[in-house]
């Protein structure tokens, strides 16, 4: 396939997972992403119309996009959550072209998709763009019985394992964090105000941290791990969104309490001293006492 024909793919496939997920599809979008013009992306989704998917999507001038039909369905993608989230988290930096199929002598490990559903996915797209509130039906670890719960969502974020939606609960009065998976249910939309991004004070706060090498590691192996994670100086230097921090130290496997840094295989990384403070108030699932044990 020529690179002309090759990026042509793409774009249908991009045409296809943001119709079927988002349950819209603008033009503005393909333009940016592809760098096209208006007219290439209008031609484009004719022709994934008329070669692919005729009558799936129609065009409604009052909202300006191309929106599915009831019987929608994916025939040139698998339709799954991880091809829509990765073509999404492809583009978080503008970027002009992308490969959304692997080549050859590439591989990843599959994560699974944890049965989102794109009914879910688009109302909360909705409601994040909208700043407007959802009726859910939810469950947890510490509470598996459904229940239904009141948000108002801002942001859909991966954390690496698996993808949840940052949203205000009207039941806790705080800012917490929804397993998309874990959403039975259509979200119904509802009147109810909530507080927005612009109040989420985890999220909106950044902190800075260094990771290092394990002390228990050796010499060698503490060399070997500088080298796999690029640390010049011996250590590498992270600002993220609090909200985010201990998604980021999970996806890194570091050593949080002297109890993890005793297995430098499974963690091989560990905070710098002076930075365990920093992160000893927004750490899920440990308590301040647990990390004050390494200070």
């Amino acid at each position: 396939m020529t690179d002309k024909k090759h990026e042509q793919q793409l774009r249908l496939k991009a045409i296809e997972l943001i119709a079927y997920w988002e349950g819209r599809l603008v033009t503005n979008r393909l333009m940016s992403w592809f760098g096209i013009s208006r007219q290439q992306a209008s031609n484009d989704i004719k022709r994934y119309l008329s070669d692919h998917n005729p009558k799936s999507l129609a065009h409604f001038p009052g909202v300006k996009a191309y929106v599915p039909s009831t019987s929608f369905t994916p025939k040139i993608t698998k339709g799954s959550v991880d091809e829509y989230l990765f073509l999404i988290s492809t583009f978080s930096d503008q970027a002009t072209e992308v490969t959304i199929e692997p080549e050859a002598h590439f591989a990843s490990v599959q994560m699974p998709d944890r049965s989102v559903r794109p009914e879910v996915l688009r109302e909360l797209l909705k409601a994040c763009r909208s700043n407007s509130s959802l009726k859910i039906l939810y469950a947890s670890m510490s509470n598996p019985t459904w229940q239904e719960r009141t948000i108002t969502p801002h942001t859909l974020v991966y954390t690496g394992f698996r993808w949840h939606v940052r949203a205000y609960c009207h039941l806790r009065l705080e800012f917490r964090d929804f397993l998309l998976s874990r959403i039975d249910r259509t979200p119904r939309p509802t009147d109810e105000k909530g507080l927005t991004q612009h109040d989420d004070k985890m999220w909106n706060e950044k902190v800075t941290f260094s990771f290092i090498p394990n002390p228990n590691l050796s010499i060698d192996q503490k060399v070997l791990i500088e080298k796999d994670y690029g640390m010049p100086d011996g250590r590498l230097e992270m600002t993220v969104r609090k909200a985010l921090a201990h998604y980021t130290i999970q996806r890194y496997q570091v050593a949080v309490t002297k109890e993890d840094e005793a297995n430098p295989f499974k963690h091989p990384l560990t905070i710098l001293e002076a930075d365990k403070k920093k992160i000893s108030s927004i750490m899920f699932g440990k308590t301040s006492q647990d990390i004050e044990k390494t200070l």
